[in-house]
């Protein structure tokens, strides 16, 4: 099971990478869950297509050094053969900067029955540090850790990526305007957004050094259902936020893994964050882990 949910986790990792590298304001939100309410009076049509707008969001982020991100997940995972049926809430904020790579995390997750934890976390070119929910001690993961890891977020870095792979689903998005936002919005589902998936992950060097059997359930990985919403300044054309919905399925047999995810991001403090440093507390107490 752990290592299902590395897998899942890693899916995850590349997904909100990709459209938080589209983004680049702190300023216009969509309102408190991301999702305005709309009225055929209210929403207009907008002289630009999707394409436009969304070759507009590209272009603006090459100008993106450092940001935060906050995201509320629901989770749910169900593997009918072990009769687990499991709901999770997961809130995690993040700050990051590119260049050199730098994030600071923190991921509060409550599993219901299961119990809750709190992951925090720090990487940067002093290492990478976690602080173990149970035991409260940091650790200090191997230099490996820290190489893999960036080198498999800053595959997401090129500003032409997000378009160029969602290049075969520009008709698939409608567009609406309210609020001083375009609205992107997009629903796929089937072999094509598969295969777009397993591009992602094979791109980000995900598949590259992972257990056999992660490698193997992420490739059987099928979307059932995929919703995706971009809220675009109208006068910037920088992202401010985006949801998404998917459902999918892992595994074979007995193997079957179903997940169920709804997420909404808010994005902010766009190039103001400016230094990522580790605490010395954490630097002095950290136990070194080594590779297994």
């Amino acid at each position: 099971m752990k290592n299902w949910l590395r897998g899942i986790l890693l899916g995850i990792l590349v997904l909100v990478l990709a459209a938080c590298n589209s983004s680049d304001t702190p300023d216009a939100k969509p309102g408190t869950d991301g999702k305005p309410e709309e009225t055929p009076e209210e929403v207009q049509k907008e002289e630009l297509t999707a394409q436009e707008v969304f070759e507009k969001v590209q272009e603006n982020s090459e100008e993106m050094k450092s940001m935060h991100a906050s995201m509320n997940i629901d989770q749910n995972i169900e593997v009918p053969s072990e009769q687990v049926d499991m709901d999770s809430k997961i809130k995690m904020e993040m700050d990051m900067i590119q260049d050199p790579l730098a994030m600071y995390q923190v991921m509060d997750m409550d599993m219901g029955a299961e119990g809750a934890a709190k992951i925090e976390m720090y990487m940067t070119e002093e290492g990478f540090f976690m602080k173990d929910p149970e035991s409260e001690q940091w650790m200090k993961l191997p230099a490996e850790y820290y190489d893999e890891l960036s080198e498999s977020m800053t595959a997401g870095a090129d500003p032409n990526l997000d378009f160029d792979t969602l290049e075969d689903f520009v008709e698939d998005f409608t567009m609406e305007e309210k609020d001083g936002q375009y609205i992107l919005k997009l629903k796929a589902s089937g072999e094509k957004f598969n295969a777009l998936i397993q591009e992602e992950l094979q791109d980000a060097g995900m598949m590259e050094g992972m257990d056999e059997e992660t490698a193997a359930a992420l490739e059987t990985l099928e979307i059932h259902k995929f919703e995706y919403e971009i809220f675009v300044d109208k006068e910037t054309f920088n992202m401010t936020a985006f949801n998404m919905i998917m459902d999918m399925e892992m595994g074979e047999g007995e193997e079957l893994v179903r997940i169920s995810q709804d997420m909404k991001a808010d994005i902010s403090k766009i190039n103001e964050i400016d230094e990522i440093k580790v605490p010395q507390e954490v630097l002095d107490n950290a136990v070194e882990q080594a590779m297994e």
